[in-house]
């Protein structure tokens, strides 16, 4: 994508998700997991978003994606908590 927004908060998202795997308990991963939320929440709320661009559409697509693993991913720290 051409967008500098999407490739700034792309490596971001990157960096989060690699710590992530390499979390140790369920807390660290508990928090990574949140700002991953965040970052995702800010390229779904983009201000320079444009309906008919393919990359805001794409980048949409991939902020979603990661949105809904951060929500599987928080439901399974939460059953394994119990």
């Amino acid at each position: 994508m051409n967008c500098l927004i999407y490739q700034n908060k792309a490596a971001v998202v990157q960096g989060i998700t690699d710590r992530l795997s390499r979390g140790r308990t369920s807390g660290e991963k508990e928090r990574l997991v949140k700002k991953l939320g965040q970052e995702t929440d800010s390229l779904l709320t983009c201000i320079d978003y444009i309906n008919d661009s393919q990359d805001c559409k794409n980048c949409r697509s991939a902020a979603l994606r990661h949105k809904n693993m951060m929500w599987g991913i928080l439901r399974y720290i939460k059953q394994v908590g119990q």
